[in-house]
Formats: structure tokens, sequence, C-alpha cells
């Protein structure tokens, strides 16, 4: 019960998205690479926030199980805190992690931002996601035979999934397009 109170943000937003998820292994080369290109996103939100008149209050600040990329002050006095990705597009996983990231009364504000954009997230849908996760995560706890056989076809979490015996795994590996 405890591993599934302390799932990270990214691993419980493939969670919420597809019960079933098993993360496929990641090799020391692509790892260098995401890592390279993390650190250039991050640096553009940095300098993009600091010309805005943020004030940079931390980086990589370790939770539980997590870290949250940037901490920011806004002008006002207000605390933002943003998940930064490497990808071009932002995705619906991407967005569903950084709801989670949220934390009661230590942040006012969560954006998810990469080397071009900022998303603010509105509180409605971090409380939505926030609800569904405690779903996600009661699935995990009472049914976990049930949540091992809930796929959910989708091209952000297939891509990365290594869980052999989906039904869409086929799919995937012929046209990753065809998933939703």
């Amino acid at each position: 019960m405890t591993a599934i109170a302390t799932l990270s943000p990214s691993k419980l937003a493939r969670l919420i998205i597809c019960p079933a998820y098993l993360a496929a292994p990641f090799d020391n080369e692509s790892r260098l690479r995401f890592q390279g290109l993390h650190a250039i996103a991050v640096l553009r939100v940095i300098a993009r926030h600091i010309k805005q008149g943020f004030l940079l209050k931390s980086l990589e600040r370790r939770g539980r199980g997590f870290r949250i990329d940037l901490e920011f002050e806004k002008p006002d006095g207000k605390i933002r805190i943003s998940e930064v990705k490497s990808a071009r597009e932002l995705t619906e996983v991407h967005r569903i992690q950084a709801a989670l990231y949220w934390e009661n009364g230590r942040c006012d504000e969560v954006v998810l931002s990469n080397g071009t954009t900022d998303v603010v997230l509105a509180s409605e849908f971090i409380g939505e996601v926030r609800r569904q996760a405690e779903a996600t995560r009661r699935l995990l706890r009472d049914s976990p035979e049930k949540a091992a056989i809930s796929f959910t076809p989708n091209s952000c979490v297939c891509r990365t999934c290594a869980n052999h015996r989906c039904p869409f795994l086929s799919i995937k590996n012929a046209n990753p397009k065809n998933l939703t």
C-alpha cells in the first residue's frame, strides 16, 4: 500500500490514463539525450520567467518520490511551480502529471512549460486530476487484478508501455498513430 500512496506524478499520470501501464526500460543513451534536452528546456523556461519579473526560488526541489522542476515567486509574492517538458508539444499526460505536483498551501499556481510555452493549469482541472488520482490509487490498492487488465489505448502512454499482455500492443507497434 505504501508504494501506491507514493507513486511519482510521472507514473501516476500514466496509470490514470491506463491502469495497466507498465513502464518500458529506458536505455542509458536515451536517458542522456533526454536529460540534455530537458536541461535546455529548463534554461529557456527560467529565462522567460525572469524576463517576466519572476524570481527563481528553487531548482529541482525534491519531494517524496518526485522532484518539482522549478519554483518561482511572482512579483505579487505568489508561488508558481513549473513542470518542464522537453517535448515540442504538451500532451494530456503532461498536463495530468503537472497537476499532480500541486501542493496544498505550498504553491498558488501550477504551470506546464516547455522551451516555448507556459500553460497555467486551471484549479478546476487540478481538482479533477486529484479526484482521478485518488480513484486510480483505490483501484490499484483494492483491485490490482482488475487494474492489470484495464487497458486504455492512448498514444502518449502506449509509446512508453511494456505491458505485453495489452491487446493494443500490436496496434502500437504496427502504427502508433492509430491510438487516441
